[in-house]
């Protein structure tokens, strides 16, 4: 099973969607990291072998194209519209699209919107 830390940038309601599927998952808020650092937040999810899924815009800028480009796992969400069950589903499915890429890749961010999704690897 994948699993999964949350930042604090997602919605309670999410956190508990995927828990309520069955995902792994920690919150940020809940294991004493909110208000850490985006590094910080990245390096726990690395060390505890989880995606970070995260909302938060300058962390994705960070991720896609700054400092923390190339370290870790990281599926960013962008969605425009608060639909919480659709959300979850978005997220749940892209796991199952990309468990291979999740699963064999070191780095990566997958940025996820109502639209669709598109992947950035490390070295690409």
């Amino acid at each position: 099973m994948i699993k999964i830390l949350a930042d604090e940038s997602v919605h309670s309601d999410i956190v508990r969607g995927l828990r309520n599927a069955g995902y792994d998952l920690l919150y940020v808020p809940e294991i004493g990291l909110a208000g850490s650092s985006d590094e910080r937040v990245l390096e726990y999810a690395i060390k505890h072998d989880r995606i970070l899924l995260s909302g938060d815009k300058d962390f994705g800028g960070l991720m896609e194209f700054g400092t923390l480009w190339g370290r870790g796992k990281v599926i960013l969400l962008r969605h425009r519209l608060i639909n919480i069950a659709r959300i979850v589903k978005n997220i749940i499915d892209i796991i199952g699209y990309e468990k291979d890429l999740i699963r064999t890749e070191k780095s990566f961010v997958i940025v996820l919107a109502e639209a669709g999704y598109r992947i950035h690897r490390y070295g690409n």
